[in-house]
């Protein structure tokens, strides 16, 4: 499943992706069967847990959507659980520099190359291999990059070996940058940022990915982004219930 992902990247597609915050299979289902390519479990600001984020790979891996977890924190353990359990990639937050990415990418790997314990639990029945080295190759690795220290040092991150994007959390990008939220994404301070995100990541030959919405969807790949999140599941809902309400009693 991962694999499509990377070929659509390598032949200059955008992959769109929808944030699951809600703790439930459920509605995981009903957006993977809206036809989304990719899913993320947010961990950090979402509602769901670990049991909760097993029982929705384990629903959506029926649905053949690869399924990314956002981390609450760029944890060894974490990491190692999530991958154990099938994710098929890590977006890791608060990214500050190259040292931390070498830590997300250590714990993606097994020795030599990293520190991941090997056992793959669940990892091997759902993507039915076992092989270390099969194993270790499945997961997409996109450190975040949502602060004015990762900003800074983006060359030096995005130079380290075994990650195949840089993903952008603009909201605490903008704060870092001294900018408003609501994010203002025609900033031109914040436009330039983005800019050289994006420019970075194709001199690395990296996936460029962003927390976005379907409005700016459009604008933001001609930047260079190629992995969006452009919706989120809570505010499907509360936008879906506040416009059918709008519609019978304006």
């Amino acid at each position: 499943m991962i694999d499509s992902i990377r070929q659509q990247w390598a032949a200059g597609a955008v992959v769109y992706n929808a944030w699951l915050t809600i703790p439930s299979p459920w509605s995981a289902e009903l957006l993977a069967a809206a036809g989304f390519p990719s899913l993320t479990i947010d961990l950090q600001h979402g509602l769901i847990d670990d049991p909760t984020a097993l029982q929705i790979l384990h629903t959506i891996d029926q649905r053949r959507c690869p399924v990314f977890v956002r981390l609450a924190w760029n944890e060894p353990a974490a990491i190692m659980r999530a991958l154990d359990r099938g994710a098929s990639g890590i977006i890791a937050p608060l990214i500050n520099g190259p040292d931390d990415v070498r830590a997300l990418v250590a714990a993606c790997r097994f020795p030599p190359e990293g520190m991941r314990s090997y056992g793959p639990v669940r990892v091997g029945v759902a993507h039915g291999v076992a092989e270390p080295a099969a194993v270790a190759r499945l997961p997409v690795i996109m450190p975040m990059i949502e602060t004015a220290t990762a900003l800074e040092q983006l060359e030096a991150i995005a130079d380290v070996p075994g990650i195949d994007g840089l993903y952008v959390g603009p909201a605490d990008l903008s704060l870092s940058l001294g900018l408003p939220i609501p994010v203002d994404f025609g900033a031109p301070s914040f436009r330039e940022a983005l800019q050289r995100i994006t420019a970075v990541c194709q001199q690395h030959g990296l996936a460029a990915g962003i927390y976005a919405t379907p409005e700016i969807a459009a604008d933001l790949a001609t930047l260079g982004f190629n992995f969006m999140t452009i919706v989120n599941d809570g505010d499907l809902i509360m936008k879906g219930a506040i416009a059918a309400l709008r519609a019978v009693a304006p």
